[in-house]
């Protein structure tokens, strides 16, 4: 059932993830381009930091009976998500390369796969704590 549930709330975040893509290729320019992608950034970094804290109140609630685990369990969550944030950075560092940095192409290939990047993170954060 979990299993089900998560495909379901994996597709919606594809959908948005597609529905912004679908409007930002229709800006007229290059600054338009980059405004598209630059919000929808900004809007999936909101996403991620609500859902995240919502993470961290789940799992808080599912272990507040074992202060131990419940503490291993949040260092863990906090080391991993630094981690992925590197990662994610990294990623997306590689897929902007081609573009001169500081130029709009560097930026919007940045905003575009830090959205695409943090709905997904978005997707594992809901699923934890993990059973």
């Amino acid at each position: 059932m979990k299993k089900g549930i998560i495909i379901f709330l994996f597709i919606g975040v594809l959908q948005n993830y597609a529905n912004a893509q679908g409007k930002c290729s229709e800006a007229a320019n290059d600054g338009e381009i980059f405004a598209c992608f630059n919000s929808a950034k900004k809007a999936a970094e909101r996403t991620l930091n609500r859902e995240y804290i919502a993470a961290k109140k789940r799992i808080n609630a599912e272990y507040s009976a074992s202060p131990a685990n419940l503490q291993s369990y949040m260092t863990t969550l906090a080391d991993t998500q630094r981690g992925w944030l590197k990662y994610r950075d990294g990623q997306c560092s590689l897929e902007s390369f081609m573009a001169e940095k500081g130029t709009l192409t560097h930026d919007t290939l940045t905003d575009k796969c830090v959205a695409r990047i943090d709905l997904e993170r978005v997707e594992q954060l809901k699923s934890m704590p993990y059973e």
